[in-house]
C-alpha cells in the first residue's frame, strides 16, 4: 500500500502570483507620483503664476494682446513674491536639471491660475 499524501500547499502557491500581482500594482503606483514640491518651489509657482496673470498671457481671450513688463513692473512681482533675479536664474537651471520636478511646478502654477481666475 503505496498511499500517496497530496501536497495541500497548492492553495498557498495560488496566492503567490496574486500578492505578487498586488505588489507590483502597490509599487506603480508609488513611482508614478511627482517628487514633492518645497518652499521655495512654491514660491517659484506663486511668482510665475503671478507674471503670467500679469502679462496676459493666462488669459485665453487676451492672446493677442500680451502685456509687456515693464523692468519697474517686474522688480515689484519679484519683491511682491519674496524671489530676486539671481534666486529665479538658479530655480530655472535647477528645474532644467529635473524635468519631473519641473512638471510638478507646472501642475502648481495650473492650479494657482485656476483659483486666481
Amino acid at each position: 500500500m503505496n498511499k500517496k499524501v497530496p501536497f495541500h500547499m497548492g492553495g498557498q502557491w495560488r496566492r503567490w502570483p496574486l500578492l505578487a500581482l498586488f505588489v507590483l500594482l502597490l509599487a506603480g503606483c508609488g513611482l508614478q507620483s511627482g517628487p514633492k514640491l518645497d518652499a521655495n518651489d512654491m514660491k517659484f509657482a506663486a511668482f510665475y503664476s503671478d507674471y503670467l496673470l500679469r502679462s496676459g498671457t493666462a488669459l485665453p481671450e487676451s492672446a493677442d494682446q500680451n502685456v509687456a513688463m515693464t523692468a519697474g513692473e517686474l522688480d515689484s512681482l519679484f519683491a511682491r513674491n519674496g524671489f530676486d533675479q539671481k534666486t529665479f536664474d538658479a530655480k530655472l537651471r535647477s528645474y532644467s536639471k529635473d524635468p519631473s520636478l519641473w512638471r510638478e511646478v507646472l501642475l502648481q502654477v495650473r492650479k494657482n491660475l485656476r483659483r486666481q481666475q
